[in-house]
């Protein structure tokens, strides 16, 4: 899994730190855990399509630039996207 510096949030976190909420913050009002907020930001959980469309509207973004966000984060970590299923790299999708 890609590690970033400190003063260089991942994709996902520098979303969120933008649109003023701290981990915690978001996830309480997505209502889930923060270890889940963590994995979902740190790519090691997928993020279900309600919960990424929560965030998008939350964050004030466009669902799309959530979208790509996600998809550059899991592509940095070896994961490749077959449809709107994930897997990772040299994995067959099923």
């Amino acid at each position: 899994m890609p590690r970033w510096p400190k003063e260089d949030k991942n994709p996902l976190g520098q979303i969120r730190t933008e649109a003023g909420y701290s981990r915690e913050k978001a996830a309480a009002t997505l209502d889930i855990s923060l270890s889940t907020m963590i994995r979902y930001e740190t790519g090691v959980t997928d993020i279900p399509i309600g919960i990424a469309e929560a965030m998008a509207m939350m964050y004030k973004v466009p669902f799309e630039t959530l979208r790509n966000t996600i998809r550059k984060m899991k592509e940095e970590n070896g994961i490749k996207f077959f449809g709107h299923y994930s897997n990772k790299k040299g994995a067959l999708a099923k």
